[in-house]
């Protein structure tokens, strides 16, 4: 089954590891599920990141780099060093590690909330941001969306994250809204074209972050 067909299937605990030719950025899905599906089978994380999958996928194969997504999972797979998550991600040995989460727009401050996981890591986290919002300039007909990636003003900090603390590689925990993530008029279904979108921009601001050379 092509991974599309596993990102929309509801009730599977998954695992989707695709490797691709650059490692120098990982990107890392741990809450997934599709759309409709705000439940988790996890005790200590129940709340889901509905369709973050679907875009976290997109944005590794448009940057052609690895891609982890534990979907339906019943593991916090975020908060344990020893997940198979988190040791596949040690395997690639990444320089930058983008994890892709969603929000409900009851918590947090901002639209996007961005995140290195601590105070002392926030000149990354405020650089990513502040690239992002110029480039959310750029977009014709693209939603009005609060950014911040300040870790003493965002509510999602990712400070117990040990994927985002963890000093073998930089970290961007990504909060993303709803508009982003999930259909306006349907319960079900991929995320908007403005997610995409979002993907294409965020693409182009790590690239010009990390690999200038390119």
């Amino acid at each position: 089954m092509k991974a599309d067909a596993l990102l929309a299937l509801s009730t599977q605990s998954l695992l989707i590891v695709e490797d691709r030719a650059e490692r120098d950025i990982v990107v890392g899905v741990p809450h997934h599920a599709p759309a409709g599906i705000d439940r988790l089978p996890c005790t200590t994380h129940p709340d889901s990141d509905e369709n973050a999958g679907i875009l976290g996928r997109y944005l590794a194969t448009v940057l052609k780099c690895p891609s982890i997504i534990a979907c339906n999972y019943r593991v916090d797979v975020n908060k344990y060093l020893r997940s198979d998550y988190t040791m596949q991600i040690a395997r690639w040995d990444p320089r930058v590690l983008v994890e892709i989460h969603g929000h409900g727009g009851t918590k947090a401050k901002f639209d996007i909330e961005i995140s290195s996981g601590s105070v002392q890591d926030n000149v990354y986290s405020l650089r990513l941001a502040d690239a992002l919002t110029k480039e959310f300039g750029l977009l014709k007909r693209f939603p009005k969306l609060t950014v911040s990636g300040d870790c003493r003003k965002v509510y999602f900090r990712a400070s117990n994250a040990l994927t985002v603390t963890d000093g073998r590689w930089l970290a961007y925990h990504i909060e993303l809204p709803k508009a982003l993530r999930t259909p306006a008029r349907a319960k079900t279904g991929k995320p908007p074209k403005a997610g995409f979108r979002f993907c294409d921009a965020l693409a182009r601001v790590l690239q010009a972050i990390h690999r200038p050379e390119l």
